[in-house]
């Protein structure tokens, strides 16, 4: 009975709309872009290593249930000298606002659904990081993001921090 009690509680509190920071709030859309530059030292199981360096480009939409969650669609290309895959990423990102502040943490999560020149690399990811509007519509965004591959041939997960850019609609 308890659990219900504190599982009900918590739905109420984050279902709940507090006051919009920088004018974005529940119903608006998202639209941004981001990049980071990767480094990934993968270790064989006969003991040798090959590092790889690649380039991220992800190109992200979300829709804002409410001022604190969002649900979000990223397209990732992944480019490297050996090889050039992608993403789709549904998910959902909860933002933790503080009325009037142009700085809003957040933390979510994504299922990575691969496409490209690897058939089993699907991946669960999680993140956190920072969005900071610097006009009331347009948000610069810092994300720390970890990858891990689910049913894959090969285990490589892998740690991103992304740099973009964000538009509200």
């Amino acid at each position: 009975m308890m659990n219900r009690a504190w599982i009900a509680v918590s739905a109420a509190l984050l279902l709940a709309a507090p006051g919009a920071y920088a004018g974005v709030g529940q119903g608006d859309i998202e639209v941004g872009v981001s990049v980071s530059l990767v480094y990934t030292e993968i270790e064989f199981e006969d003991g040798t290593t090959t590092d790889q360096d690649s380039g991220v480009i992800s190109a992200s939409g979300g829709y804002f249930f409410n001022d604190m969650i969002e649900f979000k669609g990223a397209l990732t290309l992944v480019v490297s000298s050996d090889v050039t895959t992608g993403s789709i990423n549904p998910g959902v990102d909860f933002l933790f606002p503080t009325k009037g502040s142009t700085v809003v943490p957040f933390a979510g999560g994504s299922y990575g659904l691969a496409v490209g020149d690897f058939d089993d690399t699907d991946f669960l990811e999680v993140h956190g990081g920072i969005k900071y509007f610097f006009r009331e519509r347009a948000s610069v965004e810092v994300k720390l993001g970890r990858s891990e591959p689910v049913d894959s041939d090969f285990d490589v997960g892998h740690t991103d921090l992304f740099a973009g850019i964000n538009v509200y609609y």
